[in-house]
């Protein structure tokens, strides 16, 4: 999406209780139509309890289509199938092994996205799992997400009739063109849907997030999950931390892939060295990806700040511009920080660091960057990132 359009109302929504109830109450208002799209679908608990809910959907004749990542969601249950499709709801795994998706390797369907009748929709970065849903036993992964209501969700609805029905972009810039942008006024909520999507030519959300650190005046507050930018990303926050902007960085202090918060932990000199305070999360898994600068404008979604997101897996964000959505956003901020996260200081991060330490924070790093140059070979990708750079 180019422009920014009006919303009736942007509500910040957060991983456990709360994005799960919403979520079920998004499916059981549902009346004519539902699209539902992530990479994550377990069958467990939490899923068994969407399952059912869009299986009473389908019942009331609403017509629902599922659609989740073959990796991501594997194995999926081949009953829970049976039953879904039993019910009337359209399923569908987006790129198995055996498919003419799959010719693209490793580009996965990796944003989520729950859009009823073209009014409602849930977008960010929350899976459908127990890991992401409040529990006795352990809390819920942090992670964020997004409930938009207003006309603008229809640009979410034809991008899962896109993806599920396999068709041509036309559809989505017909739209667009038609779709006039409105007239910006003090107190006005504004969304932009962006997408990452490289072998389709899609690079918007790396693009709001490179403007949004060359314009950033006072404040960048980033949380990130798989933190691993590439250079001209990290020239950017260093350009703006030694223009007096003032950037925190909350981080997994718990991850679900320690060797990747390894090869992250190998840039944390770069960022500390630079006036840029880092905090790590302390009470669950970090998984939230999203971005406030300036207490102006905000971006929440699915996209990581890594080369696997920009180049290789299918995203989607929502930049927000409205001052309550914001406001909230960093009062919640400013209390995880508070109580629930520790700061990482460069003089203790320097005094821990023995020679095996360094070592294998550099062999992760290293590993990770050689990945990648693997899963992107055959793309073009060292000419398009010239390109871009410049």
């Amino acid at each position: 999406m180019k422009r920014y359009l009006e919303a009736e109302k942007n509500e910040l929504v957060f991983s456990g209780s709360n994005y799960f109830e919403l979520l079920e109450k998004l499916i059981h208002e549902s009346r004519e139509v539902l699209h539902f799209q992530t990479y994550i679908f377990e069958t467990d608990e939490t899923g068994l309890r969407i399952i059912s809910a869009l299986i009473e959907a389908a019942k009331r004749k609403v017509k629902v289509f599922l659609m989740v990542d073959a990796y991501g969601s594997f194995p999926f249950s081949k009953s829970v199938q049976h039953d879904l499709e039993q019910a009337g709801v359209s399923f569908r795994l987006f790129s198995p092994l055996f498919s003419s998706e799959n010719i693209f390797f490793g580009r996965r369907l990796h944003h989520k996205i729950i859009v009823a009748d073209k009014k409602k929709a849930l977008t960010g970065g929350i899976n459908i799992a127990n890991k992401y849903n409040t529990s006795a036993d352990a809390p819920a992964w942090l992670d964020y997400g997004v409930l938009t209501t207003g006309s603008a969700c229809e640009y979410l609805h034809l991008l899962c009739e896109q993806f599920y029905f396999k068709q041509k972009n036309h559809a989505l810039s017909m739209w667009e063109n038609k779709t006039l942008s409105p007239t910006v006024s003090d107190g006005i909520s504004l969304i932009r849907f962006r997408r990452n999507d490289w072998l389709k030519r899609k690079n918007e959300i790396h693009k709001s997030y490179i403007e949004a650190l060359l314009n950033a005046e006072k404040s960048i507050s980033i949380v990130a999950s798989y933190f691993l930018p590439g250079q001209g990303f990290r020239k950017l926050l260093r350009q703006a931390a030694e223009r007096g902007v003032r950037i925190q960085i909350i981080l997994a202090g718990k991850s679900d892939i320690p060797t990747l918060r390894w090869a992250e932990n190998y840039l944390f000199d770069f960022f500390l060295e630079h006036n840029i305070a880092l905090y790590e999360w302390q009470n669950s898994v970090m998984h939230g990806k999203a971005m406030i600068v300036d207490d102006y404008w905000a971006t929440v979604g699915s996209y990581n700040l890594n080369l696997l997101s920009h180049y290789i897996s299918v995203e989607l964000n929502t930049d927000i511009i409205d001052p309550v959505f914001i406001t909230k956003f960093n009062r919640h901020l400013s209390g995880i920080l508070s109580e629930h996260c520790t700061r990482v200081e460069l003089i203790s991060e320097l005094q821990s660091k023995s020679v095996f330490t360094r070592l294998k924070k550099y062999l992760a790093y290293l590993f990770y960057r050689r990945m990648m140059n693997i899963l992107m070979s055959g793309r073009k990708y060292k000419k398009r990132k010239r390109n871009y750079h410049g």
